[in-house]
């Protein structure tokens, strides 16, 4: 916990591009700089299926609003800020290949009736492709990914209940919201040296499963993502 009582808070609907430019703008003209973005927030199984932008739910908020939030955001970060992704280990659920990412509406974005694990699972590899491209596009930034480890928070709370049973039995296995924002801080604070783009668990360097992540596969993601945003921002 901060010892800093000057701390504010703005609610932000990750389902609506309108509702985070609406943020953006309101950070913009109350602040000149930004050194630390952390992107954190995710769900599991969202009640609904697509986003108000009618992209699929789960990937939708977990990546494709925290790619629009940065992107609003990055000309306020100096040289040497930092954006940390909060992934998850689940991604060696979710694979992405390059014919997913093809065509208007890539299949990775398209809505689904009951978003699940599967959709939760590939949005976490997007968390990671998207920090590894954002050092490409933007180097003069520090930009990484991470698993804050299985965390005792209300993620599960969308889930059904089969598997919140489980999770109660396994919680006593669980870490502490305290323990689990470990990871971010160090990699928000820690001198990361030329592990930048890379993924992290417990604070240390970690490597990402064979076949998950390539150069073609963070690039094509990036431009499927703007598209989503030019469309948006065209409409």
């Amino acid at each position: 916990m901060t010892d800093n009582f000057q701390v504010g808070y703005q609610i932000v609907d990750l389902a609506s591009f309108s509702d985070i430019k609406k943020f953006a703008d309101f950070y913009k003209e109350s602040h000149s700089k930004l050194d630390i973005l952390v992107n954190n927030a995710g769900v599991v199984s969202p009640p609904f299926s697509e986003t108000k932008q009618g992209i699929e739910a789960t990937t939708g908020i977990n990546y494709l609003g925290h790619f629009y939030l940065t992107h609003l955001l990055k000309d306020l970060l100096p040289v040497k800020g930092r954006v940390v992704i909060v992934a998850s280990d689940a991604y060696a659920g979710g694979k992405i290949t390059v014919d997913m990412l093809e065509g208007e509406t890539p299949r990775i974005f398209q809505p689904v009736s009951s978003p699940g694990f599967p959709q939760y699972a590939v949005s976490n590899t997007c968390r990671i492709l998207f920090a590894r491209e954002l050092v490409e596009k933007y180097p003069e930034l520090t930009c990484v990914s991470l698993h804050p480890g299985v965390v005792k928070t209300n993620l599960d709370r969308t889930v059904g209940c089969c598997v919140r049973c489980i999770a109660v039995c396994f919680q006593p296995c669980f870490k502490t919201p305290s323990e689990g924002a470990a990871t971010s801080l160090h990699c928000a604070t820690a001198d990361l040296g030329a592990d930048n783009g890379m993924y992290f668990k417990d604070s240390k360097l970690q490597a990402v499963k064979d076949g998950f992540v390539s150069e073609e596969l963070q690039k094509r993601l990036w431009e499927v993502s703007m598209a989503v945003v030019k469309k948006f921002e065209s409409s």
